[in-house]
């Protein structure tokens, strides 16, 4: 699976195509509340595209697998060329070798998965109420600064913006 052909099976995808008339009015039901009448509930429309975009989630997946696997096949390559004339050594560093991107595999599935959600569970509103009530449920990220106490760069000694930086 190449990245270029990550999605190609979606081109021509209808995200209704699984769903009945019956299986879409029983969603309208479901959800139906303070909606004007003849108009479904944005809450219809989450609740049916919802398992269509989770469908996204595994061929991402299956990418940074197949990409582990090839870095993991090149460095098997290399090492195999590079220490010929030290096999003991070889197999030490292709453990070293494969930790470290396996980690980097791991690392990088955080970020896909997190960005698939990111953008699944993205509310787009206008609603000024809804946007004040709902500000206060993500905390404010501390600045590092604040944190350690420390004015201006690292070890307080100035640095961007800071006393002797080069913003100051």
């Amino acid at each position: 699976m190449g990245f270029y052909s990550l999605y190609a099976e979606f081109e021509a995808f209808n995200a209704t195509q699984e769903y009945s008339d019956m299986a879409i009015e029983r969603a309208i039901a479901m959800h139906e509340g303070d909606s004007i009448p003849g108009f479904p509930s944005v809450d219809v429309f989450y609740y049916l595209i919802q398992p269509q975009l989770e469908k996204l989630r595994e061929p991402a997946v299956e990418l940074i697998n197949d990409i582990y696997s090839q870095l993991e096949y090149l460095a098997s390559q290399i090492t195999e060329r590079i220490f010929m004339r030290f096999p003991a050594a070889k197999s030490t560093v292709m453990e070293y070798i494969c930790e470290i991107i396996g980690k980097e595999r791991d690392h990088t599935r955080e970020i896909v998965e997190a960005v698939i959600d990111a953008e699944q569970n993205y509310l787009f509103t206008n609603d000024l109420e809804y946007k004040t009530n709902r500000q206060n449920i993500v905390p404010e990220a501390e600045s590092p600064s604040d944190s350690h106490g420390m004015r201006g760069g690292p070890g307080g000694q100035g640095g961007p913006g800071g006393p002797g930086g080069a913003g100051g």
